[in-house]
């Protein structure tokens, strides 16, 4: 069971293990992180790219890298899963939440490389951004899905995730943060 109190924090920052042992190190992304996300992202196979950005392409456009690493802690949340076994901590994992001007919803974005799924990495991605969501005062979530991102939909329901909005090809869904956070708990 994960609960947003469980783990250390210090400094912003949780240090924690995967269902596998793996030992991960998590905190808010920095400005500086462009490197180390654009080479998560060029490490992501070529379908969880197509899941993650609705494309194919290898390499994010530096407009794009930008806006990804452009947080604010208020209105753009962001946090990183970088794996502690390796000396360069590569980003393994990230999720977003971009809040809409003028309202308490946000767009969640969230993606993690192949080797990690699997491992409980998403859902501890979910539960930190669904604490830092209610402490910015965001108290809904929407994420746009492909249909066929049948990983990521069960995740979402399980996560009390309701879809909101189908047109075949893609889905939305909503989240109400608090009752997340619940579930997770």
């Amino acid at each position: 069971m994960l609960r947003c109190n469980i783990w250390r924090m210090d400094n912003r920052a949780i240090y924690t293990s995967l269902k596998t042992g793996k030992r991960i190190y998590l905190r808010p992304v920095r400005p500086q992180d462009g490197l180390r996300i654009r080479e998560s992202i060029a490490n992501l196979s070529d379908e969880s790219r197509y899941f993650r950005f609705f494309s194919g392409m290898k390499k994010v456009p530096d407009s794009v890298l930008e806006r990804l690493v452009a947080v604010d802690g208020v209105d753009h949340l962001a946090w990183a899963a970088l794996d502690l076994a390796k000396h360069d901590l590569p980003a393994v994992g990230v999720v977003r939440a971009v809040r809409m001007p003028g309202t308490q919803k946000a767009e969640l974005a969230i993606a993690t490389l192949d080797a990690y799924h699997n491992t409980g990495l998403a859902r501890i991605l979910m539960a930190t951004i669904g604490c830092d969501c209610a402490d910015a005062g965001i108290d809904t979530l929407e994420a746009n899905v492909l249909a066929e991102n049948r990983k990521a939909r069960s995740l979402f329901k399980v996560l009390g995730g309701t879809c909101i909005q189908s047109d075949g090809a893609y889905m939305t869904y909503s989240f109400n943060v608090a009752l997340m956070n619940t579930l997770i708990t």
